[in-house]
């Protein structure tokens, strides 16, 4: 049986339209698999020559094997390991971390949990952006410093990039005073799980809020007592986690 396509023309429509699917399908699959990673790729370069570091690791941590990126993203955790000390510091009647120094400026972290909060209630899809744990940090808790303080405390930019193993959005990019680290930063900044681990009051083992989403919308990733990262998270209205702010503050003038 011969196919006449010439009296057909249901058939060549048939087949122009298959054609079609085929080059669109192969159409994706290059902005998928070359294009879009490629374009993430010189990103995460961009902002690793601006020093920007954490961002350029949150970058290449989400490109996953594209590339070197996964031994772009080692050497940037060797080096920030390297370059970190056991440094702290006493501001407002709190001890911080510093985590990192640049353009007079650093970066500091809590080193002790004060405070347990919900990320957000009642629990339900939220981003960072809209969460009610950024509310407080910058509003309540921000303003519980004093005025010389608060003019220190820069205002930044602060990247919210999706879950890197669960791709669970993060939505928009923030300004904040106060903000929680990112799984990428608390991977950045610590070289295993006891320099990341923190303490209650009393000095029992705390978990702790991160400010990236966790498995779903509805969850937040944390970090447990042992200091292991959780990126599957805890339910956004869990009121047992701890707080541990984050903030960039200016040099103290002479």
């Amino acid at each position: 049986m011969k196919w006449d396509i010439k009296h057909k023309p249901w058939l060549r429509v048939a087949i122009m339209a298959g054609a079609a699917l085929v080059l669109a399908g192969a159409l994706a699959a290059l902005v998928i698999l070359v294009i879009v990673p490629a374009a993430k790729y010189g990103k995460a370069g961009k902002l690793l020559s601006r020093g920007e570091y954490a961002e350029a690791y949150d970058a290449y941590d989400l490109l996953g094997g594209y590339r070197d990126a996964a031994a772009r993203k080692a050497k940037l955790q060797e080096d920030a390991t390297a370059s970190r000390t056991a440094q702290t510091m006493e501001l407002g009647g709190y001890v911080w971390l510093v985590l990192e120094e640049r353009d007079g400026k650093a970066l500091l972290l809590l080193r002790d949990i004060q405070e347990k909060r919900p990320y957000h209630e009642p629990e339900q899809k939220v981003t960072w952006e809209a969460c009610q744990l950024r509310g407080w940090l910058n509003g309540a808790f921000y303003q519980s410093f004093d005025p010389p303080i608060r003019a220190r405390i820069a205002e930044a930019a602060v990247a919210n990039r999706p879950n890197a193993q669960y791709r669970t959005k993060a939505g928009n990019d923030t300004v904040d005073y106060i903000f929680l680290l990112s799984l990428a930063q608390a991977k950045l900044y610590f070289p295993d799980d006891a320099a990341r681990a923190a303490r209650n009051a009393d000095g029992s083992g705390a978990w702790w809020w991160l400010r990236s989403p966790g498995l779903s919308p509805s969850m937040a990733a944390i970090v447990t007592s042992e200091g292991a990262l959780g990126a599957a998270g805890s339910g956004v209205d869990y009121y047992d986690r701890g707080v541990r702010p984050a903030m960039w503050v200016t040099a103290e003038k002479e």
